[in-house]
């Protein structure tokens, strides 16, 4: 499952300055400037995780330790290297070899609704709209309330939250003492070889505890790091990303994977391998989830008890699995019997469910020989969504994915080594909505759910790709599809 959280607010402060760029596509980040003087600028950003938190609690995102939450944020320069080193408007230089910061803001803030970071018309000019005095700025987080430190924080408070007597705060101006005791603020640094590359910060941590309840939701900031911030050098060094005004596909936003697919081996149970084996809960006709994880026991044919799982795993909504070793001692052939128990939803006690599976011959896992086996070719189809369909923004789609054996007209098999990805076209290029990632393989199909509550209205298109002994094939454009905010009328 991947999930884009955009980005609610932001807004670029500037130091000693009452200028508010709420609204401006670009945010511009610059350190040094005048001779003699220290000037930079510092990045707030705003997600709501209302959502995600909604998710884990009905089990969509399961195990936490599965979920990955990655910062990204595009480079306004990341398409043309051209643009590296060279000046930018207002004498600015773009820079290289730099480290950003990702720290926690500690108050409510507004974004405001200003656009220039400097007054370009004269300051008689009532007419200038798009040059605001207001907050959130340098100094008030809104109207009515200052920031407890201006700048949101100082570079005493950056070094007394971090407890950090280092390289880091020796030599800030006004830097007087270390309190180790206190919280830091920062979250992650990222370092910048050329200055052209996009933002990717790892907020795993950060971000689960903030689902969980462990931290409170303020908001974060970008900013360079404080060495860097106390920096006189001329001309001043730039860097700039797109804001969440940009009228392109370049939307900063949080991007969460769930990296935990479905591989059920029920049908492909071998010796000498772990396997899965899988539960799925539904209650009229929709994925439910159980009160509490269930229990499962495997029998053999002769009702011997081989192994009794106590701690199984939710993946998802109504989705749980048990893993299993059979040691290469056990015959091959064999039926065995999986009973699973502790089943009951919303206080109702359900019947224990016994499924079953066949342990296959290793042969067929561990094929050993003087023979090297083929690439297998399919030709690859996918349902639950039609070709050019129109899909109303907020619904999930069930994509499955039909891997059809040559020479057959209608016989399909399930794959364990599918990946699909979902991509958009923004001028000549490509760009990736959905990186390639595993199709789930179920008892009976290979499918992955299509979660639109997050896709901006546009022309999306989906690529299948398989991995078959060594050989790896790519099924371009087998869908597309169009999101749209609201379907009135279908033509």
């Amino acid at each position: 499952m991947v999930i884009r959280t955009y980005i609610d607010k932001n807004n670029t402060i500037i130091k000693n300055s009452d200028v508010n760029t709420g609204r401006n596509p670009i945010v511009e980040l610059f350190y040094g400037g005048k001779t003699g003087e220290t000037d930079f600028t510092r990045h707030l950003l705003y997600f709501d995780v209302e959502d995600l938190q909604n998710r884990y609690n009905n089990g969509e995102l399961g195990d936490l330790s599965k979920v990955t939450h990655t910062l990204r944020m595009c480079n306004s320069s990341f398409f043309d290297s051209n643009l590296q080193a060279q000046k930018a408007l207002d004498d600015k230089q773009r820079t290289s070899s730099f480290e950003l910061m990702l720290f926690r803001v500690n108050q409510d803030w507004d974004e405001g609704t200003g656009y220039d970071y400097q007054r370009y018309m004269k300051l008689e000019d009532d007419n200038d709209i798009t040059f605001v005095q207001s907050a959130s700025n340098w100094f008030l987080a809104d109207t009515l309330n200052p920031w407890s430190s201006e700048g949101v924080y100082s570079a005493e408070t950056y070094c007394d939250f971090n407890g950090d007597s280092g390289s880091t705060c020796e030599g800030l101006t006004g830097h007087t003492t270390v309190t180790p005791s206190v919280t830091g603020i920062t979250v992650t640094t990222q370092h910048f070889d050329k200055g052209n590359e996009n933002i990717e910060m790892d907020m795993t941590e950060e971000v689960n505890s903030l689902i969980t309840g462990g931290t409170t939701n303020y908001g974060y900031g970008i900013a360079f790091v404080p060495p860097l911030e106390e920096t006189i050098i001329v001309p001043a060094q730039y860097v700039g990303f797109f804001s969440r005004h940009t009228q392109t596909y370049y939307q900063p936003f949080l991007d969460t994977d769930y990296n935990n697919p479905i591989k059920d081996d029920r049908k492909n149970f071998y010796k000498n391998k772990n396997n899965k084996i899988y539960l799925y809960s539904n209650v009229g006709g929709e994925p439910k989830n159980l009160d509490s994880n269930p229990s499962v026991t495997i029998y053999d044919s002769e009702g011997n008890v081989f192994s009794s799982i106590t701690e199984t795993i939710q993946v998802s909504t109504g989705i749980y699995y048990a893993e299993v070793f059979v040691p290469n001692t056990v015959e091959s052939g064999i039926l065995y019997f999986d009973e699973w128990s502790d089943l009951k939803v919303d206080g109702i006690d359900i019947d224990n469910v016994e499924l079953s599976f066949e342990i296959k011959p290793e042969t067929e896992y561990y094929q050993i020989g003087n023979n090297d086996s083929l690439p297998v070719d399919y030709a690859m189809s996918l349902s639950g969504v039609k070709r050019d369909e129109r899909i109303k923004r907020g619904d999930v789609r069930k994509i499955l994915v039909s891997a059809r054996l040559p020479y057959t007209v209608n016989e399909s098999k399930t794959i364990d080594n599918l990946e699909y990805r979902v991509w958009v076209t923004e001028g000549n290029a490509q760009v990736n909505v959905i990186d390639w990632r595993d199709v789930n393989m179920a008892y009976l199909s290979n499918y992955f759910l299509l979660d639109t509550s997050w896709m901006i209205p546009n022309e999306y298109y989906i690529d299948i790709k398989l991995t078959s002994n060594q050989e790896v094939k790519q099924y371009t454009n087998v869908m597309n599809f169009n999101i749209v905010n609201q379907v009135d009328k279908l033509h």
